[in-house]
């Protein structure tokens, strides 16, 4: 049923998992929320109505997929906060090096006796500062790392979660199209049905009531199509709003068809979401809090720098101007005596930081679980629905076709009865296609839960 479909015509599944990061003590690094977790407040926002076709021929899942990760704003958010990480890490690494900085000064005086200030002074010095000893700045290096792929992993994690709505919109305007050609194949019917009745009517072998229930049902039909015409429109702006592709009634969508079972599951475990991105990214950021619990400890030890410069000197004497070349070297050594608590209460807000990050990994693995055995669950519904009405479906039109025979033949049946049957007959049809499209959004939240984009 599902396949290609040419729209004539004029939510997402269930929810996606996170919480907030824990906040860390390196630069940036404070209480950054999961990208991801916005994924679906964005996706309900509709782009205005698109004013021509996609030119590149028929739409696949894919295709959408790649345009929405390149186009739609939240990907660029989420590449531009894993560069401002990854720029914090190099620079954080760059002060491990020795610096080297030079500094120059002139300046003139005016209102003085030249004999004396000789009329000027100048300096020229260079300088350069290395550090020997410094476990709290080198265990901060090592966490500003940690952060920087905790915020790579949160970028893969929205774009994760970014598929994962396209998805779901993509097989929800895929079947409000099969839905509505099913509509309209019953309203066609119905019309060569209605102007039978009348027939009928006009010999005397039905009543007026079966050309007024025939009306109406044909007039609901219409009015049910009209409803599913709105959905569609719907789907379709939503989806030009995730990928960035206009789209109008008319845009051609391909949905690749797959087979309709549940696969082999012999338990449930965390090895099943070891490329989840979002537990990736929570996993890295304990790391990170671990390495700020060790750096806030450092700051408790002694530590050692070096400096050294040399420079030129120019300066006014009293009837003289002197000039001095020279060098010199320090060996800074700091020693931490009494610090009022500071570094004890950091010690303690990084810890508290850390078992932050550490119950939001337990909860984030828990709704993993939980949500992985409820897709699992909806897809062998879904499986056990498209059987039962395969079957129901052949059933239903060889009933419908031989009630309209008997009809035709005479009205020897009431219109009433066929109207029923055809009623069973195209209620079947709509709940296969939805049966499939849930079968297609379990099998996608499944993807979704072990951080798998494509098929």
């Amino acid at each position: 049923m599902f396949g290609t479909y040419f729209f004539c015509m004029d939510d997402t599944g269930g929810p996606i998992f996170g919480g907030g990061r824990a906040g860390a003590t390196g630069p940036g690094t404070g209480g950054r929320p999961f990208l991801w977790l916005v994924v679906l407040v964005g996706a309900i926002v509709l782009a205005s109505l698109p004013c021509r076709a996609y030119a590149g021929g028929a739409l696949t899942l894919k295709l959408c997929i790649d345009k929405a990760i390149e186009n739609y704003p939240l990907s660029g958010y989420a590449r531009a906060n894993a560069g401002v990480f990854g720029s914090e890490y190099k620079q954080s690494r760059a002060l491990l090096l020795p610096s080297i900085s030079v500094s120059s000064s002139y300046g003139r005086a005016y209102g003085y006796d030249p004999a004396v200030t000789n009329g000027g002074i100048a300096s020229l010095q260079a300088i350069a500062q290395v550090d020997i000893f410094n476990p709290s700045r080198w265990l901060s290096t090592k966490q500003m790392k940690m952060s920087f792929e905790s915020a790579r992993y949160e970028q893969k994690a929205m774009e994760s979660g970014l598929a994962y709505t396209v998805k779901n919109v993509f097989v929800d305007a895929v079947t409000y199209g099969e839905e509505i050609r099913i509509l309209q194949e019953n309203i066609d019917s119905l019309g060569d049905y209605l102007s039978l009745t009348k027939r009928l009517l006009s010999s005397g072998l039905v009543t007026e009531n079966d050309v007024l229930r025939t009306q109406i049902e044909l007039d609901n039909t219409k009015a049910k199509l009209k409803s599913f015409d709105i959905k569609l429109l719907s789907q379709l702006d939503t989806l030009s709003s995730l990928t960035g592709i206009p789209m109008t009634p008319h845009t051609v969508l391909t949905l690749e068809a797959v087979p309709f079972t549940v696969p082999a599951s012999s338990g449930i475990d965390e090895q099943m979401f070891s490329n989840n991105p979002a537990l990736q990214a929570v996993r890295y950021e304990e790391r990170s809090q671990k390495y700020n619990v060790s750096a806030q400890r450092a700051k408790h030890l002694p530590t050692l720098s070096i400096e050294a410069d040399a420079g030129w000197l120019a300066e006014p004497q009293p009837m003289a101007y002197g000039q001095y070349r020279g060098y010199s070297y320090l060996a800074m050594l700091n020693l931490p005596v009494f610090e009022w608590g500071s570094v004890s209460y950091g010690v303690d807000a990084a810890r508290m930081r850390l078992e932050k990050v550490q119950y939001n990994e337990q909860l984030l693995v828990n709704q993993l679980k939980l949500s992985y055995h409820n897709a699992l669950k909806n897809l062998a519904s879904a499986v056990e629905r498209i059987n039962l009405y395969q079957k129901d479906i052949e059933l239903s039109k060889q009933n419908f076709e031989y009630s309209e025979a008997r009809y035709t033949g005479g009205g020897r049946i009431s219109s009433y009865e066929v109207l029923l049957d055809r009623q069973l007959m195209t209620t079947t049809q709509m709940d296969m296609a939805t049966a499939q499209a849930d079968f297609y959004k379990a099998r996608y939240k499944i993807q979704f839960l072990r951080g798998e984009i494509y098929e």
